[in-house]
């Protein structure tokens, strides 16, 4: 079986604990899943992803992030060509204004049904809702970097909220993921 690949981010910030390495890890024993964890670094993220695609050949992509000041699961439509955050990421870089890929398009359209996994995951019974975005941050740079370097990969981001937030639990997450590992198969089946 061809895996689908899922990954997450470590602690950043103020963000000791970060639910889609939570996640991440917790899919790593389900058939056909490869789990991994990347580090909340612009040029480790993708450097991460890129192995973790070369490696398993994935069928489709989901990646995970911690949205802090969010209550729902948040599947993002689009990647901007942008890396803008007064924040640094972990290695202490900070990017402010600047695009992502200079021959590339102000942004890229996710590669999996965004519509499909918001209601699937409302089903189930998990806040959840589409994005416009994802962002400037790193989340966003590992998205636009995917998206463009591996643009037949069907791929998303969805952002998640901390544990506890809009009454998500540990086995809510593990919930999600099956949710939207279940959407990305079948989208990939056709």
């Amino acid at each position: 079986m061809i895996p689908i690949l899922v990954t997450g981010f470590g602690p950043f910030g103020d963000n000791a604990d970060n639910p889609s390495a939570l996640l991440a890890h917790a899919v790593r024993d389900e058939p056909g899943v490869v789990g991994a964890v990347l580090p909340v670094t612009w040029d480790g993220a993708v450097a991460g992803f890129a192995d973790l695609v070369e490696r398993h050949r994935p069928a489709a992509a989901i990646a995970f992030g911690l949205a802090a000041g969010t209550d729902r699961i948040r599947v993002e439509r689009v990647a901007l060509n942008l890396d803008d955050s007064e924040a640094p990421d972990t290695g202490g870089e900070v990017r402010r204004g600047r695009r992502i890929a200079g021959d590339g398009p102000v942004g890229h359209w996710a590669g999996l049904p965004v519509d499909a996994m918001v209601d699937a995951l409302r089903a189930a019974g998990l806040p959840a809702g589409p994005s416009a975005h994802a962002g400037a941050y790193v989340c966003n740079h590992l998205f636009f970097s995917a998206r463009h370097r591996w643009p037949a990969l069907p791929m998303t981001f969805v952002h998640l909220p901390p544990l506890g937030a809009g009454g998500l639990t540990p086995e809510g997450l593990r919930l999600a993921a099956r949710v939207l590992i279940g959407v990305a198969r079948a989208a990939i089946a056709g």
